[in-house]
């Protein structure tokens, strides 16, 4: 598939660190069809290049993080099931994700940023092959596509929404609550920890979670501290337990782009889950069940 041309300015070098390759077992133990709702493959970049004019800054330097390198990690963290978010280095192709989900039919679904102009049939063909979302972030576009949203949710697509670290959300907060059927807010909605439970981006983040509509991805992303505990985030993520449990996802962010600060390993990350939700049937809920109401993977076993 011939990539679209996003913009013609120069993109700024910068890189971000590599994740982390050797990972130690995790203390937290998984159950069957335990999901991770949000990570990226890049690559192999000679077969599946990035957008060379992407309308955004990159890790330019990325290395490749492909299909088997997300099998080990899965391996590694005791996941089994997974849902694939198209990276905005590749903006507007699919064709990665649609690779992706050839691959692993049973094991993966979806979600992808569709240009404006996206045929019926690619919508149809995306469908079938496990595409469950439309993703909208500010990287691809100031507004969201009420057109593309209409005709996504019409082919069962639920909506998801990557807003920008404390930015302005209200010019999208009436779109997004407006939105028809199921959506999702990446990275938490991205509210400002130093505004704590009560800051206005938090609390239009509890306002979606109200609609019964909603899910939300649990992430450390948000974090001021530069390492672990990310002891900031904790209050927000009680808060959510507390509000709503079958309304919570979890997502590695793997392998972690646009990531600045010292890398994480995977399996800390993975491991905050003991303490952000304590409750193992909540967060198996949060590991198993949920994803599967929000995105239709079948019943474990099932």
């Amino acid at each position: 598939m011939a990539i679209g041309a996003a913009t013609t300015t120069p993109i700024p070098h910068r890189t971000a660190p590599p994740p982390l390759r050797t990972l130690r077992p995790p203390r937290l133990k998984l159950p069957p069809g335990a999901c991770d709702t949000h990570f990226h493959w890049f690559g192999p970049q000679l077969e599946f290049p990035f957008n060379p004019i992407r309308n955004f800054v990159p890790d330019v330097d990325h290395e490749d993080c492909t299909g088997e390198d997300w099998k080990r990690l899965q391996a590694a963290l005791g996941l089994s099931r997974g849902l694939f978010v198209q990276s905005m280095m590749y903006y507007p192709s699919y064709e990665l994700a649609l690779h992706a989900l050839s691959l692993m039919p049973d094991r993966l679904r979806a979600v992808v940023t569709p240009r404006a102009a996206i045929t019926d049939r690619e919508l149809e063909i995306l469908t079938t092959a496990g595409v469950i979302g439309a993703r909208f972030t500010r990287a691809t576009g100031e507004t969201i596509d009420a057109q593309l949203v209409r005709r996504t949710h019409e082919h069962g697509w639920s909506m998801h929404y990557l807003l920008g670290e404390n930015e302005n959300a209200i010019d999208w907060s009436k779109s997004i609550l407006a939105s028809p059927g199921k959506f999702v807010l990446e990275h938490m909605g991205n509210p400002s920890v130093e505004h704590g439970v009560n800051g206005k981006r938090f609390k239009f983040v509890l306002e979606c979670i109200d609609t019964g509509r909603c899910w939300v991805k649990l992430s450390p992303r948000i974090s001021k501290q530069e390492t672990f505990p990310f002891s900031d985030v904790v209050p927000l993520v009680q808060t959510l337990v507390e509000r709503a449990p079958n309304r919570l996802l979890w997502g590695s962010d793997w392998p972690h782009p646009q990531y600045w600060r010292p890398m994480p390993s995977d399996s800390d990350l993975l491991d905050l889950m003991l303490n952000w939700v304590p409750d193992e049937a909540t967060r198996n809920r949060i590991f198993v069940a949920n994803p599967i109401e929000a995105f239709g993977f079948p019943p474990v076993g099932g």
